[in-house]
């Protein structure tokens, strides 16, 4: 069994240089701890899509996985976290990598790049999820979301990209959410009445989702952080279970509440539309928000989306830099993703 002192890596020698093509319903199978793979292209050949499920199963004992610096291409759910058992796959990491689909996925199976399941303390990071639009089944697909009775899990400065065509499909694509399209209570862990407890979704930038761009589905105690939601409708907020701290983020649409959620809603800037022109204020605070240049415009802009922003809430034991790698300070108050953007997005 490997340990913290002697781990198992399974990588390439020159990252990016090799790939692995697979027609199974998965590819590697993890039930033990310690594991880091990294430098992989993954690739789903599979002569039906719905048989092309996970590149990376991560299950039961399988605690202190890293998974980084791969590309996951056409797997309906390329990394999926869960329970075996009463064992748990604890303290995880996802950072770095590119999720995408080259067509369209025609299954009734769950369409979710990143999905875990039971799994406490995963932090889920810098990566591109993008292109997950579902046609079949109930037609509703999620870039990643964490679910099934989790404590204490970190999604943050990703690229989430719905749709980069331009054309609109049928159905909902989701961005982030955490609990997802929901688990019986029976089925999560501890048998708890939240889908997540104490998790955060912080300095996203999640674009171009014909539905909400974060969804928070019976998530306790949640913090909604210093994102741009560019072109979805929004924030959902939904269930008693849900209680969010929201704040500091840039969004058009609107922040919900369904089904008895509750909010605190603090210092968010939500663009509104002009009558005339049809113009949405924040194509104006941008640079070219709808091709991803979020380099904001001027002085004044800066000014406006700066001004009312409260004090960052720092993540105790965690690295606390921005989307564009800037390293945030208990001192800093900004909305959106990031502090200074300098050249993040030529």
């Amino acid at each position: 069994s490997p340990s913290r002192h002697q781990p198992i890596t399974l990588r390439a020698l020159e990252p990016g240089k090799v790939t692995i093509e697979l027609d199974s319903t998965e590819g590697l199978y993890l039930n033990q701890p310690y594991w880091r793979i990294s430098g992989l292209r993954f690739v789903g050949k599979c002569l039906s899509q719905s048989n092309c499920e996970h590149a990376i199963h991560v299950v039961g004992k399988a605690s202190h996985t890293i998974i980084e610096h791969n590309e996951f291409i056409d797997f309906n759910a390329a990394i999926k976290v869960n329970r075996d058992k009463n064992a748990f796959p604890d303290h995880g990491v996802i950072q770095n990598n590119h999720f995408y689909f080259t067509s369209l996925r025609d299954v009734t199976k769950p369409v979710t790049p990143i999905n875990v399941d039971h799994g406490n303390n995963w932090l889920i990071s810098r990566n591109i999820i993008r292109d997950f639009v579902k046609l079949g089944g109930n037609k509703t697909s999620y870039g990643a979301f964490i679910k099934g009775g989790t404590i204490k899990g970190t999604i943050e400065n990703n690229l989430v990209i719905c749709n980069t065509t331009n054309r609109h499909y049928p159905g909902a694509q989701v961005g982030l959410s955490l609990g997802g399209g929901g688990m019986a209570q029976k089925h999560r862990r501890e048998e708890i009445k939240a889908e997540t407890v104490g998790a955060t979704i912080r300095n996203n930038i999640v674009m171009h989702c014909n539905d909400v761009g974060l969804y928070i589905n019976k998530g306790k105690q949640a913090t909604i952080s210093n994102n741009i939601l560019y072109n979805t409708q929004g924030i959902d907020i939904r269930y008693s279970q849900s209680n969010a701290h929201i704040i500091n983020n840039i969004l058009n649409g609107k922040i919900r509440l369904r089904d008895n959620g509750k909010a605190e809603s603090t210092a968010n800037l939500i663009s509104s539309r002009s009558f005339w022109s049809g113009r949405e204020d924040i194509d104006s605070w941008f640079q070219s928000p709808s091709i991803g240049n979020f380099t904001i415009k001027t002085d004044r802009a800066r000014k406006q989306l700066h001004s009312q922003a409260t004090p960052y809430r720092l993540l105790p034991g965690q690295e606390n830099t921005d989307f564009c790698g800037n390293t945030i300070t208990d001192n800093d108050r900004f909305s959106g993703p990031f502090k200074e953007a300098k050249a993040c997005f030529q």
